[in-house]
């Protein structure tokens, strides 16, 4: 009983300045297979990512994978599993536990942890304004990785490596019209809002306080950044 009343309960859908913001659900794991899993929850926006818990006994339990929705209809949704690497300690024995039937699924996980990627200042301020609910972690440290690895200009790949490192769940790429949330993990837009970037002058390649970032001093390519929704929706779609 308990077990369905969990797989029903859905934490949080919010919805918040004429968008929807990304999913944070709870549930259970009611098939697995080796590389899947279906929870009974329907409507999941395909990319969420989250977490697989395991509980060993009454007081001890672990994340013993990671998930991503792959598929969703009305009534149940799939996931894939995915090793679970932010928390890896080398030193320590991995847990090799793998998914089981009734183990707890937590999507949306560290969802309220965001990198925004934004113009300029005014835009940094209207994003901490209009979404109170999130941590901002500021784009300054994000800077400081593409300058100690000479990235000008910066991918999917340095995204994903600055989320496992920062503990992020989510990107906000925020647009002249609108604003996109990415999952770190999948890399898929899983949430959008209506509020949109302010005008002012461009920071390059992001609103940061460093200015912009040198390339290798042998790479003579063109790193401008002369549009930058042009450019960041391309980033998205890598």
């Amino acid at each position: 009983m308990l077990r369905t009343l969990l797989s029903l309960f859905i934490l949080t859908i919010t919805l918040l300045n004429g968008g929807m913001l990304p999913q944070k659900v709870e549930t259970a794991l009611e098939k697995v297979s080796k590389k899947e899993g279906v929870v009974p929850v329907g409507n999941l926006k395909e990319g969420t990512s989250g977490i697989v818990i395991h509980s060993f006994d009454k007081n001890h339990e672990a994340i013993v994978a990671a998930a991503i929705v792959k598929r969703s209809d009305k009534e149940s949704s799939t996931v894939e599993f995915v090793p679970f690497k932010e928390l890896s300690q080398h030193k320590l024995p991995a847990i090799k536990v793998s998914p089981a039937i009734g183990d707890k699924l937590l999507l949306g996980y560290l969802y309220d942890r965001v990198l925004p990627i934004v113009p300029n200042a005014a835009s940094f301020k209207k994003a901490k304004d209009s979404f109170p609910e999130l941590t901002l972690v500021h784009p300054d440290l994000f800077a400081v990785e593409l300058a100690s690895e000479r990235d000008a200009l910066p991918h999917k790949n340095n995204f994903q490596k600055v989320c496992t490192k920062l503990h992020l769940g989510l990107v906000m790429f925020m647009y002249k019209d609108g604003t996109s949330f990415v999952d770190c993990k999948s890399w898929k837009r899983v949430g959008r809002s209506e509020v949109t970037a302010t005008e002012g002058e461009l920071v390059a390649p992001f609103f940061n306080r460093f200015g912009e970032i040198e390339p290798p001093f042998y790479d003579f390519s063109d790193y401008k950044l002369k549009d930058f929704d042009k450019f960041y929706k391309k980033v998205e779609g890598e």
